[in-house]
């Protein structure tokens, strides 16, 4: 197929799959504003009744208990594993994906600390697949980038489905044709992200002092990002390995407890992230420096917690407030080293990039969510924790979870 049907095909993927994810993502949304109210889901409440969050997300545990008990293949895959399957897709395993997408959706509602882009990349590729019907594996690549365009990242697509192996116009502008309408159509339709970023004043460094400290914030914030993101990886590994799902098919239900109590005493534990993130970074959010300190440690191992236990979901945003989090902590404990923005930035970057192969997409992806804020110190981390994960002896630390192709 040529090279102009080929990138037409992506741009009309990208451009339903946006629309479709759009509407359903903001049913998700009102829902999940009915069951909790904004302050809960901004962490802005004083405190969450006990007895409320616990039955709620003890009730949510239930109903992922009994939807995916014994039936392993009911589970929504993660993001990298929906890439594979849509590269791949003669070698795919069968999925429930009824249960799969009404298990990830309660699980959104019901406060799990995961993100929602693993939901959205699964409903974008049910909808490129309808399109592309099978077709041969370039245009498969370009139908990618119609459901990477929703993060806010239009050039994502094109990031990830592009190879070394494969010319520009066989699968970078497609797949970046893809994203942009995916990107239009959603965003034309639904903000994502209530925690937006855009009206946070932009700081750049004037002097020597204010570079030398931006650098500096950059390389601390880098090195605890790395120690984050290889926890989190051994954290998994150590779930995966201990296969909880199989053993006793009630953990959702222990989780959703777990939840529970944590949105009454650490309410930034809980929900994906995206509407916690305005209000922490413009300080309507009261917490003591210990407390995001906890908070994000807390929120890091629910997100693994989640994942291997029936809440399933992505991990960006999860994690992206994990590096502000401790990044405002950082911060306030240094005020003089560095800007906010610097401080989640070298987190952002690093966390990233431990848990994400290509660092080309961890670079997209951080500029993307930030919004401009903190470049250099996302640079500066990402430069460090790339240093590090590629002088890494084998064996001396766990691969990234799930496995990853090779392009991502």
């Amino acid at each position: 197929m040529n090279h102009l049907r080929l990138s037409f095909l992506a741009l009309f993927t990208g451009a339903v799959s946006g629309g479709g994810v759009a509407l359903i993502m903001g049913l998700i949304g009102r829902l999940t504003d009915q069951l909790w109210g904004a302050p809960v889901e901004e962490a802005l409440a004083q405190s969450m009744p006990l007895p409320w969050s616990l039955t709620i997300c003890g009730s949510v545990g239930l109903a992922l208990s009994l939807l995916h008990r014994n039936r392993p293949h009911s589970l929504l895959p993660e993001l990298v594993e929906t890439l594979e399957e849509l590269r791949d897709p003669d070698v795919a395993p069968k999925r429930d994906n009824k249960r799969a997408l009404v298990g990830a959706t309660i699980a959104q509602i019901g406060g799990g600390s995961i993100g929602p882009e693993a939901l959205m990349s699964r409903l974008a590729a049910l909808i490129s697949q309808r399109i592309w019907h099978g077709r041969d594996h370039a245009m498969q690549s370009a139908a990618v980038a119609g459901s990477l365009g929703l993060f806010g990242a239009p050039l994502l697509g094109g990031a990830v489905v592009s190879h070394r192996r494969v010319d520009l116009l066989e699968r970078w502008l497609p797949g970046t044709l893809g994203g942009l309408a995916g990107f239009v159509l959603f965003h034309g339709l639904i903000e994502v992200s209530g925690g937006s970023l855009q009206r946070l004043p932009y700081t750049w460094p004037t002097t020597i002092g204010e570079s030398i400290g931006t650098i500096s914030a950059g390389l601390l914030a880098g090195l605890m990002g790395c120690g984050l993101g290889l926890l989190l990886l051994w954290w998994r590994q150590w779930l995966i390995d201990k296969r909880l799902m199989n053993r006793w098919p009630w953990w959702p239900l222990l989780t959703g407890l777990l939840l529970g109590a944590l949105m009454h005493w650490l309410p930034l534990v809980p929900f994906a992230g995206e509407e916690q993130l305005r209000p922490l970074l413009e300080d309507q959010n009261s917490s003591a420096t210990a407390v995001l300190l906890l908070s994000g440690l807390v929120k890091l191992i629910m997100l693994g917690l989640c994942l291997e236990t029936g809440w399933r979901g992505g991990i960006f945003f999860p994690l992206f407030l994990v590096a502000c989090t401790i990044g405002m902590a950082c911060h306030q404990l240094l005020p003089d080293v560095g800007s906010l923005g610097s401080w989640c930035g070298g987190l952002t970057g690093a966390l990233y990039r431990m848990v994400l192969p290509s660092p080309v997409v961890v670079l997209v992806l951080g500029v993307a969510l930030l919004q401009g804020h903190g470049s250099g110190g996302l640079l500066v981390g990402l430069a460090l924790a790339h240093l590090i994960r590629t002088h890494l002896p084998r064996g001396d630390g766990p691969p990234p979870l799930p496995q990853t192709p090779d392009s991502l």
